[in-house]
């Protein structure tokens, strides 16, 4: 789509430094004619929560943002301690009673083929190596945005922050997480299908460091990946921090369907004795480590959410901010570096800031497809280990043959394919907006032509007409309103009809009608 000498520079504003923020910038460092700022409102770049979950198709990613990722991730993540259980998902057994089976009754281990492989991490930790690999003048801190605002004239986005100051930017990818503040000028203030949703379900995340698990439930359930499944809830634990620690996030049902106070709320003992009492022993002496710890409700965002994007605005969004999804199949920060592959390509296709909205278009037309996917399922998941799902209830028969079926999907992913059919969208969108523009031109020579055969009594410039772009529709319905005024105004000599019409106002209407059609 053209040579590196033939691009302009475009200004890129990143909102947020989470994973996907910091990914974003990493993979757009590739293209030397993109010039990248990163807005973070917090004091420095940080990440709340503990152990996050990656699978295959998300390490692919992380490489394919760029090799130095896929390192990054390397030198910090945690497989599982035991050689023979490196190919298995999860151990999933029982934590409780069930059907006259005794409580840590088996149920299934999938297994993993080597293309499936996947590990852990604590957050905090890749972020940390991430941070490594962006230089830090890219960074501003401080900087919580309170309004976004476009300058048709100059062509920039204008970035306001609640100190005060402002920024500007060709685009901006707002990669600010589920409370997204970007997200509220894609559908506007208080439109219902941006607000964050609670799905019903919370978690008590905590550590416990590995010799204290390995004391309370054994070297094999605390070095490697389990989950206890049981009616309304399920617990799940695996290693990170090389080995050195035990993450643990049991999660619950809701029983009133509402969350009240805050998203993260410090845990109170009565909650997690009322929600897994009946739970088993090993479950038990899990809960009786877990010292500090957080209690989380568990959010999402509609799957029916309609764009990522806002033209107007040349805005656009990541990760989760643009379809936050439910953490049952580990897969939210693995879509985000998804995001951030196929967006850090197409926009280093961009030849100037005038690609960007096909660019925006080709990242839409492969992501929103498959985050909805691994929304919809996310949810679904969650009912499903927590013997709630309709449909299979607590039938673990029926439960066994369908836990790893949409995980599967979305580990197995061609990520290149995807980045393909993203180029090939972006592609037919720009001959596509070539073709409008040369017509917009032709019909704009036509028209100067026309206006000065009908004997104009004043000048008037086509410059206007002659620049405007197809793809930049709010400039161009001002072009038609200010010649449909000054056509009405009374300057206009009557004596000599339309060369392609009988009179003066059906040409009006000609022009009108093209408009349309462009």
């Amino acid at each position: 789509m053209g040579s590196v000498q033939d691009r302009e520079p475009i200004d890129i504003a990143i909102v947020g430094g989470g994973i996907g923020g910091l990914s974003l910038a990493i993979g757009l460092q590739q293209h030397g004619h993109i010039r990248i700022k990163i807005y973070e409102a917090a004091s420095k770049f940080s990440e709340i929560g503990a152990g996050v979950f990656f699978g295959a198709n998300s390490i692919r990613a992380m490489s394919l943002i760029h090799p130095t990722v896929g390192e990054a991730y390397a030198r910090i993540s945690t497989s599982v301690g035991w050689e023979s259980k490196k190919d298995t998902y999860f151990d999933f057994i029982l934590a409780h009673e069930l059907h006259g089976l005794p409580t840590g009754t088996h149920i299934i281990s999938p297994k993993l083929s080597s293309t499936e492989r996947h590990s852990t991490a604590h957050r905090a930790h890749f972020v940390d190596e991430l941070i490594k690999l962006v230089p830090g003048s890219m960074a501003e801190f401080g900087k919580r945005l309170t309004d976004l605002s476009r300058d048709e004239n100059r062509g920039k986005t204008i970035l306001k922050f609640a100190d005060g100051t402002t920024a500007e930017a060709d685009a901006v990818i707002g990669c600010d997480g589920i409370r997204s503040v970007c997200r509220e000028f894609v559908l506007g203030k208080g439109n219902p299908l941006s607000q964050p949703v609670f799905t019903g379900k919370h978690a008590y995340r905590g550590l416990i460091p590995m010799d204290k698990a390995i004391a309370a439930i054994g070297e094999e359930k605390a070095q490697n990946r389990f989950m206890f499944i049981g009616k309304g809830g399920h617990v799940l634990t695996f290693p990170v921090a090389n080995g050195d620690v035990m993450n643990v996030v049991a999660f619950s049902t809701t029983k009133s369907g509402v969350w009240e106070g805050e998203w993260v709320k410090r845990m109170e003992r009565k909650d997690l004795a009322a929600d897994f009492g009946g739970f088993g022993e090993e479950c038990q002496k899990i809960f009786s480590l877990m010292e500090s710890t957080d209690h989380w409700g568990i959010f999402d965002l509609s799957p029916e959410f309609p764009t990522y994007s806002s033209q107007d605005l040349r805005l656009l969004l990541l990760g989760d901010s643009a379809h936050a999804c439910a953490p049952h199949q580990g897969a939210g920060a693995g879509q985000a570096l998804e995001d951030a592959y196929i967006l850090s390509h197409v926009l280093g296709e961009c030849r100037s800031s005038s690609d960007l909205l096909a660019a925006f278009k080709a990242y839409e037309s492969v992501r929103m497809p498959r985050a909805k996917f691994v929304q919809i399922h996310g949810r679904r998941q969650g009912e499903l280990l927590d013997l709630q799902r309709p449909d299979i209830g607590d039938d673990l028969e029926k439960l066994k043959a369908v836990i790893d079926v949409p995980i599967r999907e979305i580990w197995n992913c061609d990520l290149s394919a995807e980045l393909e059919k993203a180029l090939a969208t972006m592609k037919a969108e720009l001959n596509k907006r070539e073709s409008e523009k040369q017509t917009v031109v032709f019909l704009a020579i036509w028209w100067a032509s026309f206006m000065r055969r009908c004997h104009w009594t004043q000048p008037q410039s086509t410059t206007f007409i002659l620049e405007a772009e197809a793809n930049n529709r709010p400039s161009l319905q001002k072009l038609v309103n200010s010649s449909i005024n000054l056509a009405t105004s009374g300057t206009f000599s009557r004596t000599t009809a339309c060369p392609a019409c009988e009179g003066f106002d059906t040409c009006v209407r000609c022009f009108q009608k093209f408009v349309v059609i462009v």
